[in-house]
C-alpha cells in the first residue's frame, strides 16, 4: 500500500508538482547525492559542542545548495529554476512531505533488519534524527 500524505502537490516556485514515488531510480539519484549532507551531519554531531555552531555555520550554504539539488533531482525541474523562483521553505517541504509518503522511516526499520547488527544502530539513528527533525 502507498500511504498517502495531507498534500499530494505543492508550489515549487511558479510549478504545482505532485510529491512524487521513491522509485528505484529515484533513489538511486537520491543516494548518489546525499553524501554531502550526510557527512554534515556526521561532523555536527561528532564536533565538540562548543564547535558545533561553527560547523552549522560553515556548512549552512552547502546544505542550502545540497537542498536545492536534491529538490531538482526529484521533482526533475532545473536547479537554476528553483534557485531564482523556488522559497528555501518550499524545497525543505517537499523534501519532508516526499519523505513521509514513501514512508521512509519505515523502510529504513525494515533496511535494518536486512544488515549486520552493528549497521543496525547507524540506521536507527539515522531514523531518530530525522523524526526529531520533522516534529
Amino acid at each position: 500500500m502507498f500511504p498517502l500524505t495531507k498534500k499530494e502537490k505543492l508550489k515549487l516556485g511558479n510549478r504545482t508538482v505532485s510529491i512524487p514515488k521513491l522509485t528505484r531510480n529515484r533513489l538511486k539519484k537520491l543516494t548518489d547525492h546525499i553524501g554531502t549532507i550526510g557527512d554534515l551531519f556526521v561532523k555536527v554531531f561528532l564536533a565538540p559542542q562548543e564547535d558545533r555552531s561553527l560547523f552549522i555555520v560553515a556548512g549552512s550554504e552547502i546544505m542550502i545548495d545540497e537542498i536545492y539539488e536534491l529538490t531538482s533531482l526529484l521533482s526533475d525541474i532545473q536547479i537554476d529554476e528553483l534557485s531564482e523562483q523556488a522559497s528555501l521553505a518550499e524545497c525543505t517541504e517537499y523534501l519532508n512531505l516526499t519523505w513521509k509518503k514513501n514512508d521512509m522511516n519505515a523502510a529504513l526499520k525494515n533496511l535494518s533488519g536486512l544488515v549486520p547488527p552493528m549497521m543496525q544502530q547507524f540506521v536507527q539513528s539515522i531514523a531518530q534524527r530525522m523524526n526529531q527533525a520533522g516534529a
